[in-house]
Protein backbone atom coordinates (compact mmCIF):
# COMPACT_ATOMS: atom_id res chain seq x y z
CA UNK A 1 0.00 0.00 0.00
CA UNK A 2 1.26 3.63 -1.34
CA UNK A 3 1.14 6.85 1.06
CA UNK A 4 -2.17 7.62 -1.13
CA UNK A 5 -3.68 4.72 -0.31
CA UNK A 6 -3.02 4.64 3.34
CA UNK A 7 -4.17 8.33 3.57
CA UNK A 8 -7.27 7.12 1.67
CA UNK A 9 -7.66 4.60 3.72
CA UNK A 10 -7.29 7.12 7.09
CA UNK A 11 -9.80 9.91 5.52
CA UNK A 12 -12.08 8.02 2.84
CA UNK A 13 -13.05 11.73 2.15
CA UNK A 14 -9.72 13.63 1.04
CA UNK A 15 -10.11 12.36 -2.22
CA UNK A 16 -13.60 14.79 -2.33
CA UNK A 17 -16.10 11.78 -1.43
CA UNK A 18 -18.47 14.47 -0.52
CA UNK A 19 -18.75 15.87 -4.04
CA UNK A 20 -17.90 12.97 -6.58
CA UNK A 21 -20.59 12.33 -9.13
CA UNK A 22 -22.14 8.77 -8.71
CA UNK A 23 -20.88 7.34 -11.06
CA UNK A 24 -16.96 7.78 -9.74
CA UNK A 25 -18.59 6.66 -6.33
CA UNK A 26 -19.15 3.65 -8.19
CA UNK A 27 -15.56 3.36 -9.85
CA UNK A 28 -13.63 4.15 -7.04
CA UNK A 29 -15.81 0.81 -5.24
CA UNK A 30 -14.27 -1.07 -7.95
CA UNK A 31 -10.86 0.19 -7.85
CA UNK A 32 -10.61 -0.40 -4.34
CA UNK A 33 -11.77 -3.70 -4.45
CA UNK A 34 -9.19 -4.49 -7.55
CA UNK A 35 -6.38 -3.10 -4.73
CA UNK A 36 -7.73 -5.10 -1.20
CA UNK A 37 -7.65 -8.02 -3.14
CA UNK A 38 -4.98 -8.05 -5.76
CA UNK A 39 -7.24 -8.48 -8.61
CA UNK A 40 -6.81 -7.67 -12.50
CA UNK A 41 -9.70 -6.72 -12.84
CA UNK A 42 -13.75 -6.30 -11.36
CA UNK A 43 -17.26 -5.65 -13.11
CA UNK A 44 -20.13 -4.48 -12.56
CA UNK A 45 -23.14 -5.45 -14.88
CA UNK A 46 -26.52 -3.42 -13.49
CA UNK A 47 -29.39 -2.77 -15.68
CA UNK A 48 -30.69 0.37 -14.49
CA UNK A 49 -34.19 1.92 -15.35
CA UNK A 50 -33.68 4.70 -17.72
CA UNK A 51 -29.76 3.64 -18.68
CA UNK A 52 -30.41 -0.09 -19.54
CA UNK A 53 -27.38 -2.44 -19.36
CA UNK A 54 -24.48 -0.84 -17.54
CA UNK A 55 -21.03 -2.31 -17.72
CA UNK A 56 -18.57 -1.09 -15.65
CA UNK A 57 -14.67 -1.95 -15.37
CA UNK A 58 -12.35 -0.47 -12.22
CA UNK A 59 -10.13 1.77 -13.75
CA UNK A 60 -12.83 3.03 -15.95
CA UNK A 61 -12.04 0.83 -18.68
CA UNK A 62 -14.13 0.61 -21.71
CA UNK A 63 -15.76 -2.59 -22.94
CA UNK A 64 -13.91 -2.99 -26.38
CA UNK A 65 -15.07 -6.49 -27.52
CA UNK A 66 -16.70 -7.97 -24.59
CA UNK A 67 -14.69 -11.17 -24.87
CA UNK A 68 -15.83 -12.40 -21.22
CA UNK A 69 -19.74 -11.93 -22.62
CA UNK A 70 -20.73 -9.35 -19.80
CA UNK A 71 -23.16 -8.11 -21.78
CA UNK A 72 -25.25 -11.10 -22.21
CA UNK A 73 -24.35 -12.58 -18.32
CA UNK A 74 -27.10 -11.27 -15.09
CA UNK A 75 -26.72 -8.44 -13.66
CA UNK A 76 -24.03 -9.08 -10.72
CA UNK A 77 -20.28 -8.66 -10.26
CA UNK A 78 -17.36 -10.44 -11.82
CA UNK A 79 -13.74 -10.42 -10.51
CA UNK A 80 -10.86 -11.12 -12.47
CA UNK A 81 -9.32 -14.09 -11.70
CA UNK A 82 -12.64 -15.48 -10.02
CA UNK A 83 -12.42 -16.47 -6.75
CA UNK A 84 -12.11 -19.54 -6.31
CA UNK A 85 -15.16 -20.20 -3.76
CA UNK A 86 -17.20 -17.73 -5.69
CA UNK A 87 -17.89 -13.95 -5.10
CA UNK A 88 -18.96 -13.20 -1.62
CA UNK A 89 -22.81 -12.31 -2.07
CA UNK A 90 -22.74 -9.67 0.64
CA UNK A 91 -19.54 -7.90 -1.25
CA UNK A 92 -21.96 -8.40 -4.41
CA UNK A 93 -25.18 -7.15 -3.43
CA UNK A 94 -23.13 -3.67 -2.29
CA UNK A 95 -21.76 -3.72 -4.91
CA UNK A 96 -24.36 -3.80 -7.34
CA UNK A 97 -26.44 -1.47 -4.85
CA UNK A 98 -23.45 1.22 -5.05
CA UNK A 99 -23.87 1.07 -9.02
CA UNK A 100 -27.58 1.27 -9.16
CA UNK A 101 -27.41 4.38 -6.58
CA UNK A 102 -24.12 5.96 -7.77
CA UNK A 103 -25.62 5.83 -11.32
CA UNK A 104 -29.79 6.62 -10.94
CA UNK A 105 -28.21 9.57 -8.43
CA UNK A 106 -26.31 10.77 -11.65
CA UNK A 107 -29.52 10.55 -13.65
CA UNK A 108 -31.54 12.29 -11.56
CA UNK A 109 -28.94 15.01 -11.24
CA UNK A 110 -29.13 15.42 -14.65
CA UNK A 111 -32.71 15.66 -14.99
CA UNK A 112 -33.02 18.29 -12.25
CA UNK A 113 -30.55 20.58 -14.21
CA UNK A 114 -32.24 20.23 -16.78
CA UNK A 115 -35.36 20.86 -15.84
CA UNK A 116 -34.28 23.52 -13.27
CA UNK A 117 -31.80 24.91 -15.79
CA UNK A 118 -28.99 24.68 -13.86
Amino acid sequence: MNDTERAMRANPRADGGSTRSGLATVHHALDRLVAERGLNDAALVLDVPGLGRQVLHAGRRPLRDDDAGLLTRAPGLYLDPADEGGNDPLVEELMVTIGELGLTSDLALAASDLTFGR
